[in-house]
């Protein structure tokens, strides 16, 4: 705390009468560390003297309390204005778009949170208890046939508009809290493929020159599909062999580095070695690059197709099982999980688990010896 002495009015000089010393200018004196303060705050315009005087000394204690609490001169914190469930949700919204969140997410966040605003809208958002918005996430499993999964989706996007209320000071708890996930089965979408399978898909992906460097660029590198279409030729970096994923076209919204190891390098130098910078990656069937990117949705219908094409649609394959079959070889041939995460740029180990769900399909102990007793 800085060091002060005790404000005191300074009435200016001595008049006769006091309809004369309220005619002059008044000050409320005192130094705060090296500082020489001298504060008026407009009373000077008071000519009554005792209207004049009881508004210094309000002025005065006011200065003397401050300086005592430490917050003289400090900013004043708003006040905080508690809003309705509707007006915040809006808010919530509004501060995803402004953060940059996928238009995906926002449609997604949208969708659900539509249900609370239709129910609880009208009441304040610190009025809102753990059992209002369990019985609300109820009734809308009964009514809406929710699976678990999606039950489970839309309580973490209850939870989150509920946290974005505690940083905005309107509540302390989060009512959402207290409400338990539903059990969810293992996925079957997404599936790493068995090596046979994979062997047959790549035999007709191999057919199409644009879904086979596609296919080929995801299971050495493990970029995801949208990021895929969104990186340009310059973003390439032939004597560090990396690539370079830029934050505003990365899933996770942070620039991210992916190692090109021997095998991609040839074939990324045979389609862009000397394509132009600004040229995107995947624009057409035959050169591959050019200044319009395609929509990720080509490279995966074409991809369905052939599994479809093939009699696997029932396995669980998905264009993202190219991902999960990348990651399992990885690890059967040695890397660890940390290395896994890294070439992945995932932000948990347990995001890398995820992708090896299916490693133990590949693990074959019949040949182990148990330990004898």
């Amino acid at each position: 705390m800085a060091n002060y002495t005790i404000p005191k009015i300074n009435f200016g000089k001595n008049c006769r009468t006091k309809a004369e010393q309220a005619k002059t200018k008044w000050v409320i004196e005192f130094t705060i560390g090296d500082q020489r303060k001298r504060v008026s705050n407009g009373l000077n315009r008071l000519l009554n003297y005792d209207k004049k005087l009881s508004e210094f000394n309000k002025l005065r204690d006011s200065i003397e309390n401050e300086l005592k609490e430490g917050t003289y001169n400090l900013p004043k914190a708003k006040p905080v204005i508690i809003p309705t469930v509707k007006t915040a949700v809006k808010e919530f919204i509004q501060w995803h778009k402004n953060k940059g969140s996928r238009l995906k997410t926002v449609q997604s966040y949208e969708s659900k949170l539509k249900y609370i605003s239709d129910e609880l809208g009208n009441t304040n958002i610190n009025s809102i208890y753990h059992k209002d918005i369990n019985d609300l996430m109820m009734s809308l499993q009964n009514d809406l046939k929710w699976s678990n999964k999606t039950y489970n989706n839309a309580k973490g996007i209850y939870s989150g508009l509920f946290a974005f209320a505690i940083d905005s000071r309107y509540i302390d708890t989060n009512p959402v809290s207290r409400i338990k996930s539903k059990y969810v089965s293992k996925s079957e979408r997404n599936k790493a493929f068995s090596k046979d399978d994979f062997n047959k898909i790549m035999t007709e992906v191999d057919k199409d020159v644009m879904l086979s460097m596609f296919v080929r660029s995801i299971y050495y590198t493990c970029i995801r599909p949208r990021e895929l279409c969104s990186l340009q030729v310059k973003h390439i970096n032939w004597n560090k062999r990396t690539i370079y994923i830029p934050a505003d076209i990365s899933k996770n919204k942070k620039d991210g580095y992916v190692h090109i190891d021997d095998n991609f390098y040839k074939l990324l130098k045979q389609y862009y070695f000397n394509a132009p910078a600004d040229s995107y990656l995947f624009c057409n069937d035959v050169v591959l690059w050019g200044t319009l990117s395609y929509h990720p949705n080509r490279p995966y219908k074409r991809f369905i197709r052939i599994i479809d094409k093939l009699g696997l649609s029932k396995k669980g394959y998905t264009l993202y099982s190219v991902k999960h079959y990348s990651n399992v070889q990885k690890f059967l041939n040695g890397w660890t999980v940390a290395e896994i995460m890294k070439a992945n740029r995932h932000a948990s180990i347990e995001e890398t688990e995820n992708y090896l769900r299916d490693l133990l399909e590949y693990v074959d102990i019949t040949k182990k010896v148990v330990p004898a007793l």
